[in-house]
């Protein structure tokens, strides 16, 4: 009997170290565990961003073609990655952007921004400070209100959404990544293996809707 009153507690404390483990998981956070960058390490561009942990003239030269693929700069940003203590990433993608256009920062204007230089601000501003999203997401939405059928703008735009959801609702966090895998008017440009390594994470959150 103490035999298995022993290997009882023993299971038990293994299923609780397995639950805890889930929940650490879930409190991390959408933004910084949804990673998918290597699934696009046959651009070179890509690794590139990842080593470098940033921003350099080759860098935000290919995110600011608009001819370059939007999935291929999601997954240059998403190497790129975050920092515990935040970045400023957004703002030097500013910088060169401005230099683009021949202006200075202060008179950049959103509206006048393409789908592509909205996208690429926008994820970056919530890569820099995934605490505080909102002006993300207001730049994301911008974003896929000028390209309504990009699979990838939106994919982004929801899990920054979904960011900001966590706080007080996990169930609505799985309930925007299943809005967009079922939106049937938006065009897959994206990987496979890249939604895949999204959809790994975000189920974590299906539970909370039962």
């Amino acid at each position: 009997i103490n035999n298995q009153y022993k290997m009882k507690i023993k299971i038990t404390g293994l299923v609780l170290a397995f639950l805890m483990m889930v929940n650490s998981l879930k409190a991390d956070s959408p933004l910084t565990s949804t990673y998918f960058a290597a699934s696009y390490y046959d651009y070179s561009i890509v690794s590139e961003a990842e080593v470098n942990r940033g921003l350099n003239d080759a860098v935000a030269a290919y995110l600011l073609n608009e001819d370059n693929p939007i999935d291929v700069k999601a997954a240059i940003i998403n190497g790129i990655g975050w920092n515990y203590d935040g970045t400023k990433h957004s703002d030097l993608f500013k910088e060169y952007l401005a230099k683009s256009k021949g202006i200075t920062t202060a008179q950049l204007n959103l509206d006048d921004l393409t789908a592509h230089q909205l996208f690429c601000l926008g994820y970056l501003m919530g890569m820099d400070n995934y605490f505080v999203v909102d002006e993300a997401i207001n730049v994301l939405e911008k974003a896929a209100a000028k390209n309504k059928s990009s699979f990838t703008i939106h994919l982004i735009l929801n899990i920054t959404k979904a960011q900001k959801a966590m706080d007080t609702d996990f169930c609505k966090v799985w309930k925007l990544t299943a809005e967009t895998l079922n939106n049937k008017s938006l065009k897959r440009d994206m990987k496979t293996a890249a939604i895949q390594s999204v959809v790994d994470y975000m189920l974590l959150y299906k539970e909370d809707c039962i």
